[in-house]
């Protein structure tokens, strides 16, 4: 391990690109809300703060999607175990990862260390990534489920039904294309009053955060508690429901749900379920602060993805125990489980009842929002710092002085987050939910699959391997690129383009970052090593 942070050490500090490649390396570097300390986190703390950023809005959406795809109880719950697995490989291959580095910064230190050539290629493209798409992503996917679940709360009904009931037409194939078209062909109501609602969701985050840290972290603390008391609650009440519903519960475990089964459909929820995970890797983020990483961090991250895990099987099984089948599966291709934690408590407690809990997810998504608003201003600062903005890193790097808060980094990541839902939320006919959790899960993986790799080449160059206090066993690495390899060639086999969508943002996007790469690092500075032996040459001359 010493020669591997010798190698570390050596590249950071060759060449002209000896600053560039620093500033770059600090873009993911997420900060937490504490101060840095190396004597702050613990295991106990490690695992708090891993499990309240893995567990999020998708627990409460993705499930019926999942079983509406599906079809088959014990398929769905070994996905969601798989799932899991594959997380914890991850983890587990990161603490490694964490052991050699010893710092903060995740995936962009990871990757400029295995891939040093071409210069800063693979670190530039994942924090271009990370910036502009992969936090910005999650973070429109977050409110996308909180605006729905604030219409539920308001309307006592889903988005979906609302739509029907107001179009006065019921779900047979002619109505499918009508409901399926993209945000600029549908009415405002309910379409673009929640992608308002969202935004409106973002503004209150943003808002607070500007005003003060002190009383964001307060509000952000307490958010957090009501989120693990709500998801609680839930998996408390499935086993309630099995008592309650027995008739229920006896029909859906051991029915198959209705509807195909077809290799199609098992891919439109693979990113889906891996959104839902996503998170396990957060620690790594904050090594700087992390006490004994060696020692700590194969704690926090496989206990805490374990937890999460077991969570999401407790919270299926509550789902598949108290919906109707006929609520968790359609024949209609319609997107319209989303908000099936509503469908949950209705079925139990009944519908007024039901607004107070849909009013208790909303707080508790948007405390998920609120971690991501947060960490995403942070992440703007830190590329602001490394000149990533031409010409507005300068504002966008500066703190207010009377706040004492990133303002104009929180009022960039509103402007760009509420350009995305409207502009591209409103261009594609699938829901928009879909779209900003695929895109932000796929773009991940991405690099996921490279870091992966990157391990194996780290340990290649590295000549004394049994130094290492911690070395993950190859078969755990192997399921964790395996895992990226599927998830990223799977999720092109879909039965309706429309939802390679996500897929093709998201490349659309990497060519966009690679072009940058080119001309702001790899021609400036050729140009810039030709003008100084020019001018050395000149020099000479004389």
């Amino acid at each position: 391990m010493a020669d591997i942070n010798d190698n570390i050490s050596i590249y950071e500090n060759s060449g002209d690109s000896q600053e560039v490649i620093r500033s770059i390396s600090s873009i993911s570097s997420e900060p937490s809300i504490t101060p840095r300390n190396n004597s702050l986190l613990g295991v106990f703390y490690g695992i708090g703060m891993n499990v309240n950023n893995m567990i999020g809005a998708g627990i409460v959406s993705t499930p019926g999607t999942v079983w509406n795809a599906v079809k088959s109880p014990g398929i769905v719950l070994s996905l969601w175990l798989i799932g899991g697995i594959v997380s914890m490989a991850g983890s587990l291959t990161y603490v490694e990862l964490g052991a050699i580095h010893k710092i903060s910064g995740g995936e962009t230190k990871y990757l400029q260390t295995a891939y040093p050539n071409p210069k800063l290629l693979m670190s530039y493209l994942f924090s271009f990534m990370f910036v502009l798409v992969i936090k910005p992503g999650l973070l429109c996917a977050i409110l996308q489920i909180g605006a729905q679940y604030f219409w539920y709360t308001i309307t006592g009904e889903t988005y979906i039904q609302t739509y029907v009931r107001e179009s006065n037409k019921t779900l047979s194939d002619d109505d499918i294309p009508e409901l399926h078209s993209i945000g600029w062909n549908l009415p405002f109501s309910p379409f673009w009053l929640v992608t308002f609602l969202a935004i409106l969701l973002l503004f209150v985050i943003t808002v607070y955060h500007m005003l003060s840290n002190k009383w964001a972290a307060i509000i952000n603390q307490g958010l957090a508690i009501i989120k693990l008391t709500t998801y609680s609650i839930i998996a408390i009440a499935g086993f309630y429901g099995l008592c309650k519903n027995k008739e229920i519960s006896s029909d859906n475990w051991k029915t198959q749900l209705n509807g195909n089964t077809d290799i199609a459909e098992y891919s439109s929820t693979i990113l889906l379920i891996m959104f839902t995970y996503n998170g396990w890797n957060n620690l790594n983020y904050s090594l700087d602060e992390f006490r004994n990483p060696e020692k700590k961090l194969i704690l926090s991250n496989s206990i805490s993805v374990a937890i999460v895990t077991v969570m999401y099987f407790l919270v299926n099984v509550a789902f598949i125990s108290v919906v109707p089948k006929e609520k968790l599966a359609s024949k209609d291709k319609i997107d319209n489980h989303e908000t099936i934690a509503a469908e949950f408590f209705n079925q139990l407690f009944g519908n007024q009842f039901t607004r107070i809990f849909t009013f208790l997810v909303l707080l508790s998504i948007m405390g998920t929002a609120a971690v991501e608003v947060w960490s995403g201003s942070r992440v703007i600062v830190a590329a602001a710092n490394s000149d990533f903005f031409p010409k507005y890193s300068q504002k966008l790097k500066n703190w207010n002085e009377r706040f004492n808060t990133p303002i104009n980094a929180l009022l960039a990541q509103f402007v760009w987050c509420s350009f995305l839902m409207i502009f591209v939320g409103g261009s594609f006919s699938i829901s928009n939910f879909k779209l900003f959790s695929n895109l932000a899960s796929y773009s991940y993986w991405i690099f996921y699959l490279a870091t992966g790799i990157g391990l194996l080449l780290i340990r290649r160059r590295s000549e004394n391997n049994e130094k290492k206090f911690f070395k993950v066993p190859l078969p755990v690495v192997g399921i964790f690129i395996l895992g990226g390899v599927l998830i990223l060639t799977f999720s092109f086999i879909v039965d309706d383009a429309l939802q390679l969508s996500p897929i093709f943002l998201s490349y659309g996007f990497l060519f966009i970052a690679l072009i940058s790469w080119y001309f702001f690092y790899y021609w400036w500075d050729t140009k810039k090593k030709q003008r100084e032996s020019a001018i050395m040459g000149i020099a000479a001359n004389q």
